[in-house]
């Protein structure tokens, strides 16, 4: 049954509802095509019924039925993980809170993980690989195209889909989920109030995630921040925040 899910995986291009339809209508698959599929993939994969299956997934709305990742799984289970949140278009003392935060995250051994590339995650991403620390990164296109060295052992890539040459705005949307439902919080950087990355907090609010903003100034131009400490998230209040429990 796991081979004919990445079979679904690969023939819908990650598509949750394709897959599903697929696996409700009891869609044929021959022997042949599926080993032809399975022997085209070269990374990793777990599906939903795997024992490696991630379980904070399985608690999850829509979760992927198949992950292609590039790194060690494990990761996932030894250390405490944290979502890092923040607009693409960030300003300087956005990139010097989200140094600060993945530093201290680092030092405390916990493991950053991030659903961007740009802006505030990528910074994250840039401080965590330079910090030597652990990553996991979540596409919202395929795994093969992504660049970052992937036989970095702190490094875990992930993606519902295998080879989709480009992102969407439907797979932005969609892979956020992933990212904050294998995190056991999420912190807010920066967030302007109309941003699309407001998605994860929402996300986080479903799964009963803690939310951890970082308070702006009343002239910030990332008036999101306030409006979601306002509408009862959690304030950055200290450094060790990020780390007690």
């Amino acid at each position: 049954m796991d081979e004919v899910l990445v079979y679904f995986a690969v023939k819908y291009k990650g598509n949750f509802q394709k897959i599903l339809t697929a696996l409700q209508n009891k869609e044929r698959v021959s022997n042949e095509e599926r080993k032809k599929v399975i022997e085209s993939i070269n990374c990793n994969f777990t599906t939903i019924i795997s024992d490696d299956y991630p379980n904070f997934l399985k608690e999850i709305s829509c979760p992927p039925f198949v992950l292609f990742y590039k790194g060690d799984l494990e990761t996932l289970n030894s250390y405490n993980t944290i979502n890092i949140v923040g607009t693409e278009n960030n300003d300087i003392n956005g990139e010097e809170m989200t140094k600060k935060v993945v530093n201290h995250l680092i030092k405390n051994d916990k493991t950053v993980i991030v659903g961007n590339n740009e802006g505030i995650e990528k910074i994250a991403i840039d401080t965590t690989l330079e910090g030597k620390g652990n990553l996991v990164v979540i596409l919202n296109k395929g795994i093969n195209d992504y660049l970052i060295d992937s036989n970095n052992q702190n490094v875990l890539i992930i993606s519902e889909y295998l080879n989709r040459k480009e992102s969407t705005k439907e797979t932005y949307l969609f892979s956020k989920r992933i990212a904050v439902g294998l995190s056991e919080k999420i912190v807010v950087i920066e967030i302007e109030e109309m941003d699309k990355a407001i998605v994860s907090v929402k996300h986080a609010l479903d799964y009963s995630k803690n939310i951890l903003v970082n308070p702006m100034d009343l002239d910030s131009n990332y008036k999101g921040n306030n409006k979601l400490i306002k509408e009862g998230a959690d304030v950055l209040v200290s450094i060790n925040d990020l780390v007690d429990n």
